[in-house]
Parts: structure tokens; sequence; C-alpha cells
């Protein structure tokens, strides 16, 4: 997973553009109204969490920054990616890596970890048919090489199905890796994983942000707001109701106001550990 931090040229430029810009933007999944007059910015030079209970508005945001979704058209209202309002979204695939319950949910369970991988140079799913007479041997060797640092190598002929849960998102890690994305967009993370599998995948995580690569993470786990994120924020009901650095804005009072009970906070080793507070506390 070595990845070059001396940037050069275009990768410099680009690496200093903004990564998301939304304008007084609305966004809706399907007939429903998630946000109203979204005001928001995310660097390409900082890694973020963005947190809060379930239906806030997370995947409908993640899916707005990954082009899956675009803002109802009204004046004076915009979404730009990389400072650009209109993108190739296949070119856009190969700049930010995607790891998503969706995607995964995609993939016929019989899909082997190999061709798992492989796929993200295609921003497909799976590699059926035509695309398998277009694979290159550089392709496989660099798929290889993620998977041996991934530690996932054993897998490479095994189907989906067979695998752990750990061990299937660690091949949709490997598949949003492939392109050597600058930033990773990762949709509940650990869901589903047991405390072994959760601790590797972070650790995962933290090695890629050591080498240089940003991470949005989608969560309302505080278990994976770990050292690797600097920035949280923090939703409820379509809005933002916390933004900045994450020691601000993980207290107490806003955790409690965005998952409408009373919530306590312990921090130990850097981690936010939540607790349910009595009446008497």
């Amino acid at each position: 997973m070595a990845r070059n931090k001396n940037l050069k040229g275009n990768e410099r430029v680009m690496s200093e553009k903004k990564l998301f810009e939304a304008h007084r933007v609305d966004l809706y999944r399907g007939t429903k109204r998630v946000f109203k007059n979204l005001n928001l910015t995310i660097n390409n030079n900082e890694s973020v969490a963005i947190f809060g209970p379930n239906g806030s508005g997370k995947t409908t945001l993640l899916k707005a920054i990954n082009r899956e979704v675009y803002p109802a058209s009204k004046n004076d209202s915009w979404i730009k990616i990389f400072e650009k309002k209109i993108w190739n979204v296949w070119q856009l695939r190969t700049m930010i890596g995607i790891v998503s319950d969706d995607l995964h949910l995609s993939y016929n369970p019989n899909t082997i970890g190999m061709e798992v991988i492989l796929s993200g140079f295609y921003s497909s799913v799976g590699i059926q048919g035509i695309l398998k007479d277009q694979i290159t041997k550089e392709q496989i060797e660099k798929t290889q090489n993620i998977m041996h640092d991934l530690d996932i190598t054993d897998f490479a002929k095994k189907p989906l199905h067979k695998m752990s849960m750990g061990q299937q998102k660690r091949c949709l890690l490997a598949r949003a890796l492939v392109h050597n994305p600058q930033t990773i967009l990762l949709d509940e993370p650990t869901t589903g994983l047991d405390l072994a599998g959760t601790f590797k995948y972070l650790e995962i995580l933290t090695k890629l942000k050591n080498e240089g690569c940003n991470i949005i993470l989608i969560s309302h786990n505080l278990l994976e707001i770990t050292e690797i994120i600097d920035r949280v924020i923090l939703l409820s009901n379509g809005k933002i109701i916390g933004d900045g650095n994450k020691t601000a804005v993980l207290s107490e009072e806003n955790l409690s106001l965005a998952f409408g009970i009373k919530i306590g906070l312990k921090k130990i080793n850097g981690n936010y550990l939540p607790f349910k507070k009595t009446k008497s506390q």
C-alpha cells in the first residue's frame, strides 16, 4: 500500500483542490427531501467523519460526493467535486475509492476475491464477459500486491460467501485501492464485524492515512472515530449541528442532541466510548 507522498505537478494541484463544495443545495432520496440549502466544503487534505444517527442524511451526503445523487435544480445552487460542476463519472471513480454496503450487496456471492478487486479497474461489479479479456498482466500484479498488503492473498480464488464479513470488506477495500485514489469514501465500514475484525480494519485505515490517503468516513459508531479522523461533521435530521475538530464536536451535549438521548462520553487512549446517562448522572 505504499503511496507517494511527494506529489508533483498536476498531482499536487489536485491535492490542494477542494474535494467537495455544496452551495444552497437541496438533496432528495426518492420524493423525500433530506437536505435543504446545504452549505458544506470538504478539502482534499483532511480526513473527515460524517457522523450521526440512522436517517440523519449521512449516506445521502456520501452519494452526493460520489455523484450517485444529484441536487435539485434551483437558482444559485450547485455542487462541485474537485472544483468542477461536471464530471465524467467513470473518471471520478478512478480518483475517489468507494467502499459501501450498497456496492457490497451488488456482488454475486459466488464472485471470487481476485475478481472483486480486478473489477475496481473498470468500476464494474465483477468482470463477467468481455471484461475478462481486457484484464492485463499489470492489473493482476497490482491486485496481487494489494491483496498481500491487506492480508487477503489466500482469498484470491475463494467466493465471497465462503469468506468472513471482515475478509469480504477487505476485498472491497482492496477494490477501492486499485487506482491509488487520494481519497477513500467508507460507508459504515465496520458494520457486521466482530471486535477483532473491527480493530484489524481500523489498523488498515490508519496505515492508509499515514501513507497519505484522505479518509471520508460515514458512521454512527464512535469506535470508528480514531486518530485517523481530523474533522467531524455531525448530522441530525438532515442538518449539520456540529462541524469542526473532533474533540470540540464530539461532546456529550452535541451527541445527546443528535441521538435524542442523554449520552455520556469517555475518552480512553484517543478512542471515544459512549454510554447512556441515567437520571442520577
